[in-house]
């Protein structure tokens, strides 16, 4: 018996040693470094934002303890965007909830919104497919941190792939950013998963997020172009091979995006635990109501 689990454990240290030898991540392209450009103070945001933010006052804020409530703030944002979407996420998943945004964040970028995502390469095993097809989309770029160079269908073999290079991989990104036209931004506690805004029938998370308006989101967006233009990010398709001819992505996107369950439609109710509604209505009016 001691015989076999020797022999077992040797067996397992060549293979990681293998496996850890053969891979390693593609030489690094040049690239120009990107910069948030200045908000263009003509977009339909942007005006709410000014008569949401009185004079003098530098920032506004909203929390959103509600989970349909800010998956809600996230599509309305995107679906009013005219000049720029920004995305940054620790985990960005391949579920009902990630295909509904997505989806989303596609229809702008075939209005002609610039879309920039950038997501840690962690749980990526599920969704990277899908956003590698997003990414073939006139308009959208979208990027990974740290990324794993192989065994890249799984998450135990990511690292059983990299064993030499554990000390990187240990450092991931935990950003949870979402900036529309410059202007309005969400960030807080969750990622995009159906967990993670209580519609998961397993599991959920109870989080909590924050819709800013004002100087802030600058700052938000500076601290998103130094990850972006970052050596440790690279362009998806550098790294995830597709599984399915060029000419075949937007079919193979929209399959994705179709799959499984259908895409949840949110069932909102009247006002948070805060007294707040839900932001259409006030978009809508020209104004949100801010802290």
């Amino acid at each position: 018996m001691k015989l076999f689990v020797l022999v077992r454990f040797l067996f397992a240290c060549t293979l990681l040693a293998t496996l850890g030898a053969c891979g390693s991540l593609p030489d690094p392209r040049a690239r120009d470094s990107e910069q948030a450009e200045a908000p263009d103070g003509k977009t339909t945001l942007a005006k709410v934002a000014q008569a949401s933010t009185p004079p003098g006052e530098h920032s506004g804020f909203r929390l959103m303890p509600l989970g349909v409530y800010s998956l809600d703030a996230r599509i309305q944002l995107a679906q009013r965007a005219q000049r720029s979407l920004v995305l940054q996420y620790y985990q960005l998943e391949n579920d009902e909830v990630g295909r509904l945004l997505l989806r989303t964040v596609r229809e702008a970028a075939l209005r002609g919104v610039q879309v920039r995502i950038l997501v840690d390469d962690l749980y990526t095993a599920n969704s990277q497919q899908l956003l590698l097809a997003l990414s073939r989309t006139p308009n959208i770029s979208v990027r990974l941190f740290n990324p794993f160079c192989c065994g890249r269908d799984g998450f135990l073999s990511r690292f059983a792939a990299s064993p030499l290079d554990v000390t990187r991989l240990n450092h991931r990104m935990h950003n949870k950013l979402f900036i529309a036209d410059g202007v309005m931004a969400i960030v807080g506690g969750r990622n995009i998963a159906n967990e993670y805004f209580v519609l998961s029938d397993t599991q959920n998370f109870i989080d909590m997020d924050a819709l800013i308006v004002g100087k802030v989101v600058l700052q938000l967006e500076t601290i998103f172009y130094a990850y972006w233009n970052s050596v440790q990010v690279w362009p998806i398709a550098d790294i995830v091979s597709a599984k399915v001819e060029n000419s075949l992505v937007d079919v193979d996107f929209a399959a994705r995006i179709e799959m499984a369950k259908p895409l949840p439609k949110l069932m909102l109710p009247k006002s948070d635990i805060l007294g707040y509604g839900p932001i259409s209505g006030e978009l809508n009016d020209g104004r949100l109501g801010l802290l």
